[in-house]
């Protein structure tokens, strides 16, 4: 990861949080009013994105061991934020990490669950109403 210029706004972590792996980049760039080409972020649970861009969009991760309140996701607003839960992934740990992205106030916010069923579940939809509880 590269550094900011010194005259560029960097990102500050809300207190008692940290940013989550790969998000460096992503959120200095919202500190200076940027946002990604596809508006779009992958946020993985629990595992590692293969790299920090995929066909999806930019990746970050909430790594194993990771409570998602530790975590600052407050540069996630106004974007549409898919997050990747694995099969085995329990139920409260994705409902704890669905609560804090639901704080940061997405654009839309989806759960892909690759081999599960449902296979994409919309937890805030475009218009920005919330379809289900997380």
């Amino acid at each position: 990861m590269t550094a900011p210029h010194p005259s560029l706004p960097a990102w500050r972590c809300s207190p008692g949080r940290q940013l989550p792996p790969y998000a460096r980049d992503l959120a200095d760039a919202r500190a200076r009013d940027l946002v990604p080409a596809l508006r779009q972020v992958v946020v993985y649970l629990d595992r590692w994105p293969v790299a920090p861009v995929t066909a999806l969009g930019l990746a970050i991760c909430c790594p194993p061991g990771t409570h998602p309140a530790r975590l600052d996701w407050r540069y996630l607003a106004a974007l549409s934020v898919l997050v990747v839960a694995s099969p085995g992934i329990p139920a409260e740990r994705l409902r704890l990490l669905l609560g804090e992205l639901v704080a940061a106030r997405p654009k839309r916010l989806i759960v892909l669950r690759p081999g599960g069923v449902p296979v994409a579940e919309f937890v805030i939809s475009d218009a920005g109403s919330k379809e289900v509880q997380p």
